[in-house]
């Protein structure tokens, strides 16, 4: 039996059945049940406010065969290690490396700290997700020290000023710009090859000067990237690159 669903919208977890380890969100919008992949590995249930659990329970059952055939590709995609606590993080937009030392103190309370290319996590299990949440914050703090200074860079060299500059961890969505100027960055950015990085800040701020994916607006990505063809299909595909500690829950 699936758990009861919220009144409200946002993610409740599944418990058993065919929905093991599936995220069901609930939704007021969804106007209909719908299984996804949610980047890099998730698998997501998005079911309308108010549906009756027990319709839930036929719709994952009727779909038995796509989860499982989703998950054996998604299982093949992404190595376990990948969904650990990692041994060492590479924030390779910027080439810096640290070693993460895991320590297990049962009872203890998750804490990270900081050291010249270390980080000294104490978890009271390395499975409880407070551990993947303190190395996310940490991540989100870097992010917000480097990749707002180097927008402002690069900003400044095309000429535009953004209103507003807002640094976040998001697990579909690399950046965005919004009509008022308000230029949004996933910190988790920082962990691939510069170039591909770069060319998301160049992306996201030629939006300020054409808020669409016209000609226009390629031209002008172009003229401060001329590689964003290539630069732009490694982004796409570089959600296989972030770990599950990267991402919110």
């Amino acid at each position: 039996m699936l758990q009861q669903l919220s009144l409200l919208d946002g993610p409740v977890e599944p418990i058993g059945g065919d929905a093991q380890g599936i995220r069901i969100r609930a939704s007021r919008r969804a106007r209909r049940l719908t299984l996804k992949v949610v980047p890099p590995y998730q698998i997501e249930l998005v079911v309308p406010h108010g549906t009756p659990p027990r319709d839930v329970e036929a719709f994952v059952s009727e779909s038995r065969d796509w989860i499982q055939r989703t998950r054996r590709e998604l299982d093949r995609r992404y190595p376990t290690t990948m969904k650990r606590l990692p041994e060492r993080i590479e924030l390779v937009a910027i080439g810096a490396t640290y070693d993460v030392v895991t320590r297990v103190r049962p009872s203890a309370e998750a804490r990270l700290t900081t050291s010249p290319g270390q980080l000294l996590l104490t978890v009271a299990d390395e499975r409880d997700s407070a551990g993947f949440e303190c190395l996310r914050q940490w991540l989100l703090a870097q992010g917000r020290a480097i990749l707002r200074p180097w927008l402002l860079n690069e900003a400044a060299a095309m000429g535009v000023e953004p209103e507003r500059v807002q640094i976040r961890t998001q697990r579909t969505r690399w950046g965005s710009c919004s009509e008022r100027g308000v230029v949004s960055l996933n910190a988790a950015s920082l962990l691939l090859a510069a170039p591909v990085a770069r060319y998301l800040l160049i992306h996201e701020l030629c939006h300020l000067v054409h808020l669409n994916h016209s000609a226009r607006y390629w031209r002008l990505v172009g003229r401060y990237d001329p590689d964003y063809r290539d630069h732009d299909k490694n982004l796409s595909e570089s959600w296989s690159q972030i770990p599950v500690w990267a991402l919110p829950r």
